[in-house]
């Protein structure tokens, strides 16, 4: 239990990187062009195939693997995980070049279809070339998720998320160069607030390319002391690979339904909402993201391979224990998070977001839509930890319908709210706040009868805790929100200020939290407590 909690303090590190440098790029990319149509266009080029990334790369091709290959590694030995990943290897391969072909000879009649009703004329045309130059993309992330999957199979789970960070970095830093290729005038331009030339995000859609090799490169190294070898191997009748694919093939909808939802809601504020609405509900989600890639992900990718090997033994009690401290852990930094992002996200967008072209208004939009993503953020990150369960137990027929049946309200709710009642994006972010929250609640449900149980004596006091010592916090988080950040987007607030207040109100909702988690003995922080008494004597 403890190297369960260690790893995924290794992993929510390192994740922290990669969304803090994925902070970094999208202010790069709204500093440059504001919530305006051509940064909404570049978005929904990157968006399609990103989503495509999300579901067979990151999430149903990661999982599967990951469950599978850890079996046969603890009971056939390294020589037949490393056989698995070369077939598994040579068919993703072969499957990405028929993807991404078919992506670029589609991407014009699919555009046409997102933007039904385009803020700008040009709108389509731009993302229709983008999207082609970006579509390589998912071949290069599929390649990098599988690496990482085998090296979560050895213990290593910082490395595979360090090299997304990788991937911002180098991004953000050849856009850049790219840009001032094509317009060497385009920061000139940002500094005086003028309009950018749109030709210029062609630069940064080359520069996603390469990041993608960049977050293959950095994970090599630690591949081959692995003792994995990287070789193409096409005898692909082999048991092992069949229940990849069987895992994998429901495992597209139910690990990615978060994000099949973010892709209905940006082809409805594409096609049917303001420019800028797209930009809004990316920085939006980008910042949501944060919390629950530090700890959501992160556990549930050091959840997926413990759980993996116990079911190898037979174990469900111990896969029981697993799940509701994993949960607990998750919620006791999900909580006070939802409430921080919820009550100061105008505040918290303006610090990051606010300065070239992204202006007050822009603030103002981005943080109504994060305070309605926040409503769902401890289902999202209690997801990330349940779903890969499933996995584990390669029981993934369940989530696929229970996704399909999400996918079917989404759609519904979000024709219902900006169709009929011409609402805003915060309103498609809350379709998206429902849908996780419901479907985390539906898993939760159907793993407590799989199991036989899902530790309530264990979850639900720690819960408990939590929710009396996040109390406090949402009250003066509330009070600060309201009598201290008046006008807090104006110019009579500058960055320097702006950073100092939230850094002073920040350590006071913290240890407020703390304070409050040590009286109610709230048992993550109370091991923490006994783990740094122990260590200092």
């Amino acid at each position: 239990m403890a190297s369960l909690k260690r790893n995924s303090l290794v992993a929510s590190a390192a994740i922290f990187c990669c969304r803090f440098t994925g902070l970094a790029r999208e202010a790069v990319y709204s500093a440059l062009y504001g919530a305006t149509w051509p940064l909404d266009a570049f978005l929904v080029a990157f968006r399609v195939p990103n989503t495509m990334r999300d579901l067979f790369a990151e999430g149903a091709l990661s999982q599967s693997f990951t469950s599978v290959a850890a079996k046969v590694a603890e009971k056939e030995g390294l020589a037949a995980a490393e056989e698995l990943t070369q077939k598994i290897a040579t068919q993703l391969i072969t499957l990405m070049l028929a993807i991404v072909t078919i992506g670029i000879l589609l991407t014009g009649p699919l555009m046409e279809l997102i933007y039904t009703n385009p803020p700008n004329p040009d709108s389509v045309g731009l993302a229709t070339g983008l999207c082609r130059v970006m579509w390589p993309f998912i071949a290069l992330a599929s390649l990098s998720a599988l690496i990482m999957g085998v090296l979560n199979i050895f213990g290593s789970f910082g490395l595979p998320m360090l090299a997304s960070a990788a991937f911002n970095i180098v991004s953000v830093l050849c856009g850049l160069g790219g840009g001032f290729l094509i317009d060497p005038s385009f920061l000139s331009k940002v500094i005086d607030k003028e309009p950018v030339s749109p030709d210029v995000l062609y630069g940064f859609a080359i520069g996603v390319l390469i990041g993608g090799m960049a977050q293959i490169a950095v994970q090599l190294p630690k591949l081959r002391s692995t003792g994995i070898r990287w070789r193409l191997n096409w005898r692909w009748r082999d048991p092992m690979v069949k229940r990849v694919a069987l895992l994998m093939v429901p495992g597209v909808l139910a690990a990615g339904v978060t994000q099949i939802n973010v892709l209905v809601n940006t082809t409805f504020a594409a096609g049917h909402l303001a420019g800028g609405s797209v930009t809004a509900l990316s920085n939006a989600f980008r910042l949501w993201q944060l919390p629950v890639g530090l700890f959501g992900v992160a556990t549930g990718m050091v959840v997926l391979p413990s759980i993996s090997r116990l079911m190898a033994k037979n174990a469900r009690g111990e896969i029981i224990e697993h799940l509701a401290v994993a949960i607990r852990f998750v919620a006791f930094f999900a909580v006070p998070s939802a409430i921080v992002l919820g009550l100061w996200g105008e505040e918290i967008v303006s610090l990051i977001f606010q300065r070239g072209n992204f202006v007050a208004k822009d603030s103002l939009l981005t943080g109504q839509v994060l305070t309605a993503y926040t409503f769902g953020l401890l289902g999202y990150a209690g997801i990330k930890v349940v779903q890969p369960v499933f996995m584990a137990l390669e029981k993934p027929l369940l989530p696929m319908y229970i996704a399909i049946g999400a996918l079917a309200v989404s759609v519904s709710l979000n024709y219902y709210f900006v169709c009929v009642l011409h609402a805003n994006a915060p309103w498609l972010a809350m379709t998206t706040s429902v849908i996780t929250t419901l479907n985390f609640l539906f898993y939760a449900v159907y793993l407590r009868r799989l199991l036989g149980g899902l530790g309530l004596p264990i979850l639900l006091p720690g819960l408990l805790r939590i929710a009396g010592a996040a109390l406090p916090l949402a009250a003066l988080c509330y009070a600060l929100h309201r009598w201290w950040f008046t006008d807090f987007t104006s110019q009579a607030w500058s960055f320097l200020d702006r950073l100092t207040a939230l850094a002073v109100a920040g350590t006071a909702a913290a240890l407020l939290y703390l304070g409050m988690s040590w009286i109610l003995r709230v048992p993550e922080l109370a091991e923490l407590r006994g783990k740094l008494a122990k260590r200092s004597r």
